[in-house]
């Protein structure tokens, strides 16, 4: 099997082949398959496409995982029919529209076990927050030991209903500063926008149903919806306009048969764009002209940098209930505090039922002291002082990548949030990964996300997402400078300053 005379892109052509020797009865059930190592170096490929192969082949029926034991030919009752996932021919199968979420492969859970552990790097561009230093953290501290030696019902009493009263009447006034409308008796508190989101996709979606997605897009989106068993469409982002509306609309009329919509759409996650108010106002005729919900995760829309807060996508909805409104305090107040809500629109009743039986409750003495915070003006000021230093922390951080990456790295200039994305340049024609990158930064003590989480396959090895939110010192610029010179593929870095930027 030669892979270098085939477009297709590596993993898929191993997990094809290995596929076709399955089916023509090559290898029976039970079989056990080379190990991953052995397939890489047979195929001379690296260890994580193998894998990736493997984990296709896994997400399918063909195979299956046997602890220590390596992968095996599973039964074929287990199997999925052609057509049902990524690089099957179009108009095959039943759910031809739509791919699995991806699974997971060894160097992603590397990436998410880093991003839930103790810090293993000593810069962490990896994470999607800003540095302790920027909270207000000793003032919330000093409202949580008042409220809970005043109030004590609040850590003593039983936990139950839709969130503390004052919180969501204080989001529904906060929502109205920006032309958006929200009932109170509408909100559900959650814990962090990740079980808000989580809510709204099972609130409207079921096991096997379509989902469209933003692509790139937020790589815990992505696993969610592969935990939830949902399929992923995925629809062109731009670094400037957001999700391509015109793709979506030519997916919606060829009958692609998709259950609902997920944007970022206020400071995405990762390219930190911000659509316009014409924009949303499309997207949301459109999808009330098709029936189909939209879910609006708006968690960075209090770190947009302009003058004036964005509105959120929802505000445009004029009563229709079509758009379930997902937001949250964990990236503008605090990491730590995963709060968060959700505004369900004419899914609120599902829901609350289904915040129930997921986890009944949030606990209500963080809720207060938010509230607090947001009723005395306190969170007001806090955010314009965060989002200057996020800004000027952005411009210094896009300023380095473009000093010392690789000339011809393309920059976002994102309108807000935390995050860069950047796109290395290609060398002779071919393409570049961060994988290898990712692995080679590590060892070093410096963390990224590496682009191949945000997306398909190979859609974004190109590309990797670096944290605006750490306030720029020496010690960053060298890290920075370091990790320009690894993607050089020395230690040489690039010292190009008229890059020309996404």
């Amino acid at each position: 099997m030669d892979f270098a005379d085939d477009d297709t892109p590596l993993y898929l052509q191993l997990a094809h082949w290995l596929r076709d020797r399955i089916e023509q009865a090559a290898m029976g059930e039970g079989t056990r398959l080379p190990s991953v190592r052995t397939l890489a170096a047979q195929r001379e490929i690296s260890v994580s496409t193998a894998l990736q192969a493997l984990r296709w082949l896994e997400t399918r029926g063909y195979i299956e995982a046997r602890p220590r034991s390596g992968y095996f030919v599973a039964k074929r009752a287990r199997r999925v029919k052609r057509g049902a996932g990524a690089g099957e021919p179009k108009g095959a199968g039943p759910n031809r529209w739509a791919r699995p979420a991806p699974e997971l492969d060894a160097q992603s859970r590397d990436h998410l076990a880093i991003a839930a552990a103790p810090p293993p790097t000593a810069v962490r561009l990896d994470l999607a927050s800003a540095e302790t230093a920027l909270y207000p953290v000793e003032r919330f501290g000093v409202l949580l030991r008042r409220l809970a030696y005043q109030h004590r019902d609040l850590v003593g009493s039983h936990v139950r209903g839709t969130g503390y009263p004052a919180l969501r009447a204080q989001v529904a006034r906060q929502a109205m500063q920006y032309a958006c409308e929200l009932d109170p008796d509408e909100l559900v508190v959650t814990n962090g926008c990740v079980e808000a989101l989580n809510l709204a996709l099972r609130a409207v979606a079921r096991p096997g149903d379509i989902v469209a997605v933003e692509s790139p897009t937020y790589f815990v989106l992505l696993q969610m919806l592969r935990a939830l068993e949902m399929r992923v469409y995925p629809i062109p982002c731009k670094p400037r306009t957001g999700m391509d509306i015109d793709a979506l609309k030519e997916a919606l009329d060829r009958g692609v048969p998709i259950k609902a919509v997920v944007t970022v759409a206020n400071g995405n996650n990762p390219l930190g764009s911000v659509p316009s108010d014409t924009h949303k106002r499309m997207l949301v005729a459109l999808l009330r002209e098709h029936d189909v919900p939209l879910i609006e995760d708006d968690i960075f829309g209090d770190l947009c940098f302009g003058e004036t807060r964005p509105r959120p996508v929802r505000s445009f909805d004029d009563g229709h209930g079509n758009v379930l409104l997902c937001g949250g305090f964990s990236k503008s107040l605090a990491p730590g505090l995963r709060l968060g809500w959700i505004a369900g629109g004419r899914f609120s009743e599902r829901v609350k039922a289904l915040k129930y039986t997921t986890s009944m409750a949030t606990a209500e003495l963080q809720q207060a002291a938010v509230a607090e915070l947001l009723a005395t003006g306190g969170y007001a000021l806090h955010l314009r002082r965060l989002k200057a230093a996020l800004q000027r922390q952005q411009r210094m951080l896009r300023e380095a990548v473009l000093r010392f990456f690789p000339v011809g790295t393309e920059v976002t200039d994102p309108a807000g949030g935390l995050v860069l994305w950047a796109k290395l340049p290609a060398i002779d024609g071919r393409r570049r990964s961060t994988r290898a990158l990712f692995e080679q930064a590590r060892a070093e003590g410096i963390g990224f996300a590496p682009g191949h989480l945000f997306g398909e396959g190979e859609a974004f090895d190109d590309c990797l997402r670096l944290n605006a939110g750490n306030r720029w010192t020496s010690e960053l610029e060298q890290a920075v400078q370091r990790l320009g010179g690894l993607a050089n593929g020395d230690c040489t870095a690039a010292s190009s300053a008229d890059t020309r930027g996404a």
